[in-house]
């Protein structure tokens, strides 16, 4: 008995001898490619010929020996530094064809798949945008994380623009748009979060907008505002503040400031410390009702004014003015999608969620319903913080 059991654990032990060296000799990329026979992509920018029909599509390619880490001494090199990207332009009745185009002038395949944004011109969008990006997201070797813009101008003039403190343009933009928290007065989105968007009930989609700013005649990157999109295509734009109430209402304010105005004049600025949002919607008879909840916890950090804002009423009162900023930038917001009669809210996807009888009756007219709709807004602001220093160093309280 006890030599059969050896047997066995001897036959299970070569199995799985056999199942390691398997692993080991299948475990090499079968489809690798090295890095020196292919021009990394970083960037993309996609727009319409100047002559003929489909897609002119504008690549950053990295040069890697150009691009140095400090000490590294690599890519210097006598008279002058060239460009750390090569920007090359390609057209084709569709984006998949312009990529393959692009063979005729790089010695060097395309690789997409560390691409990081996409930048559409508003021409385009105005079309339609999942037409041009069809084969990005069909194509299994560009990533679905992506950023998405729009551009009023050339996206590869945007794209060969100065970066600022970074050498490579797609990854300023990068940074840009990852440190939106900031301000919370830009939504980034992702390719797939724009599929995602657009299988829902209400196809309306918003996406954030860069341009070129002349700086003492240099081309800089201004990321300036939010593009509204119906339908896939273009209807409209969104300012910070409209885009901020898009924030508020879709309960992605991750911080930022909040500036006001005082009663006895100056200013007073605060930060964002948490906020949360709660949206309820819901249809009576033939009307939409929709109520927004916030809840926002700030802290001060700036004044222009003498004044000492640390006292309990004085508290209360900038409370209360923060309460009315935070509404204003709501209703803003409102006011602008219901002018471009566009759900960028997701009040409709709402109902069909969490009430999908009403939304069978009102769905055929949403629109309507939509640009009619009751919005009841409460802003609950809480200052929980005054910094290090309770008033001004030059304070003299008021004589009674």
């Amino acid at each position: 008995m006890t030599g059969k059991l050896q047997r066995r654990k001897r036959l299970k032990k070569g199995q799985g001898l056999l199942l390691l060296l398997f692993l080991v000799l299948a475990g090499g990329c079968w489809d690798r490619r090295e890095l020196e026979n292919l021009a990394v992509v970083l960037g993309m920018g996609v727009d319409f010929p100047a002559q003929g029909e489909g897609y002119e599509v504008s690549f950053q390619i990295v040069r890697a020996s150009q691009i140095q880490t400090p000490g590294s001494g690599v890519g210097g090199g006598g008279g002058g530094e060239s460009k750390p990207v090569w920007l090359l332009r390609s057209t084709g009745p569709t984006f998949f064809e312009a990529v393959r185009n692009a063979t005729f002038q790089s010695s060097r395949r395309l690789f997409l798949s560390h691409n990081q944004v996409v930048i559409i011109s508003t021409e385009v969008a105005k079309k339609g945008i999942l037409p041009a990006l069809d084969f990005l997201i069909r194509d299994p070797g560009p990533r679905n994380t992506q950023w998405l813009l729009l551009t009023p101008d050339d996206p590869g003039q945007l794209l060969d623009a100065a970066a600022g403190l970074e050498r490579v343009s797609a990854l300023a933009i990068t940074d840009l748009i990852q440190d939106y928290h900031l301000t919370s007065k830009i939504r980034p989105v992702k390719i797939g979060d724009y599929v995602e968007m657009m299988m829902q009930k209400t196809s309306a989609n918003t996406l954030p907008v860069i341009r070129i700013k002349e700086n003492a005649g240099k081309k800089e990157l201004l990321l300036d505002g939010t593009g509204v999109l119906k339908d896939d295509r273009l209807v409209g734009f969104l300012n910070y503040k409209e885009t901020r109430g898009l924030l508020w209402i879709l309960g992605e304010v991750k911080g930022g400031l909040i500036t006001v105005d005082l009663p006895g004049g100056g200013k007073a600025t605060c930060e964002i410390f948490t906020a949360a949002t709660k949206v309820k919607v819901e249809a009576r008879a033939d009307q939409v009702h929709v109520k927004i909840e916030v809840k926002v916890e700030t802290g001060l950090g700036a004044q222009t004014t003498y004044d000492d804002l640390s006292t309990t009423g004085q508290l209360k009162k900038l409370e209360t003015l923060q309460g009315k900023a935070v509404e204003d930038e709501i209703r803003a917001a409102l006011a602008k999608a219901k002018e471009y009669k566009a759900d960028i809210f997701g009040f409709g996807e709402y109902l069909f969620k969490h009430d999908f009888r009403t939304w069978q009756r009102l769905q055929k007219e949403w629109e309507r319903y939509f640009v009619d709709a009751q919005v009841e807004i409460k802003v609950e602001a809480k200052v929980e913080g005054i910094g290090l220093v309770t008033r001004p160093a030059n304070y003299q309280a008021p004589e009674e």
